[in-house]
């Protein structure tokens, strides 16, 4: 579970920029209610989940999380670019959409490649990743920022930026196929 596990921790850092600064941001743009942003996000997410299971099954999984990659990358770098609400919010759509490809797809790769006798570590690998990259995120970006609005934009930069890096990370990688029982 090495390649999701990688991949997770670079996508989800994305996660903790969003949690962290998207209220801060939200409310310098002039939302009352920082939970909109939430919404529309939870929202995409949880409607995509519906179609991307699917389109993993069929495609493969590293097919989906390429695609998730780079609509992670462009929902962030349009999120740093928002300079109106509606803008943002359509911003937190695409960021939705991506995520809700991401981590159901990486994690079905991660049970995909664990021997059945370990799946147990590998969801618990997975899980860490995930609590990794967003605890990063959330940290690094809150430093970034470090209330200063000009900051911004770079930390929803830095986000894109680690998506592009799991893109290309799953574009170098190849994946063993999963171990059978002996």
């Amino acid at each position: 579970v090495q390649h999701p596990a990688v991949f997770l921790i670079l996508t989800s850092f994305s996660f903790g920029v969003i949690l962290t600064i998207a209220p801060d941001f939200s409310e310098y743009l002039g939302i009352a209610n920082k939970g909109i942003f939430f919404t529309c996000f939870t929202v995409a997410s949880i409607a995509t989940r519906f179609f991307a299971g699917k389109a993993s099954d069929k495609y493969g999984r590293k097919v989906v999380l390429k695609i998730a990659a780079l609509i992670m990358m462009l929902g962030m770098v349009a999120i740093g670019l928002a300079n109106t609400v509606s803008v943002l919010l359509a911003a937190s759509i695409i960021f939705g959409i991506s995520f809700g490809m991401n981590s159901p797809t990486a994690f079905a790769w991660a049970i995909d490649l664990s021997h059945e006798q370990y799946r147990g570590r590998g969801m618990a690998t997975m899980y860490i990743s995930l609590e990794l990259g967003i605890g990063l995120g959330a940290l690094l970006s809150g430093w970034i920022y470090g209330n200063n609005p000009d900051m911004f934009s770079y930390t929803f930069y830095l986000g894109a930026a680690l998506s592009f890096i799991a893109f290309c990370y799953l574009q170098l990688t190849r994946s063993k196929k999963k171990i059978k029982a002996v």
